[in-house]
């Protein structure tokens, strides 16, 4: 493999709207890194669900098809079928044979809980707080008040 990054950006397409120029910055593309240690599935798995809890996939829209979501970043229709079936698991979409992957009612996260995170985010950012490690005391504060 070679030293270089390879990342691939792709709009989210969902019922014949795209999104990709929400907000001030390309942030709600979904983003693959190839040489990345977390696997495709995961990376794409995961995006979704963001997309999903902050309402840019709203409950009840068709959800981006598989097969072009494999095309556009060049992986096998099992790597997407597999974060889909991870979504399906947690209860983020709904699926039936022969009609496309629905967004589930009742996902979004309340919009107080989105503005509080959307602060931390902005915070950690300006004060170029690693991802990783605001998510790991995020998930210990979240720990604590259990």
């Amino acid at each position: 493999m070679s030293s270089e990054t390879e990342i691939l950006e792709a709009p989210i397409a969902v019922d014949d709207a795209v999104i990709d120029d929400i907000g001030n910055d390309d942030d709600f593309l979904i983003t693959i890194d190839l040489n990345s240690a977390t696997p495709a599935f995961e990376q794409i798995r995961s995006q979704l669900d963001g997309l999903i809890r902050v309402g840019l996939l709203e409950a009840g829209a068709s959800m981006p098809p598989m097969r072009g979501l494999a095309k556009q970043f060049g992986v096998s229709l099992g790597t997407v079928q597999h974060a889909y079936e991870e979504l399906e698991a947690s209860g983020l979409i709904v699926t039936s044979p022969g009609r496309p992957a629905r967004v589930a009612e009742g996902k979004r996260m309340p919009c107080d809980v989105l503005a509080a995170i959307e602060c931390l985010a902005v915070a950690a950012h300006q004060k170029n707080v690693d991802l990783h490690d605001t998510q790991n005391v995020l998930g210990a504060m979240w720990q604590m008040k259990r």
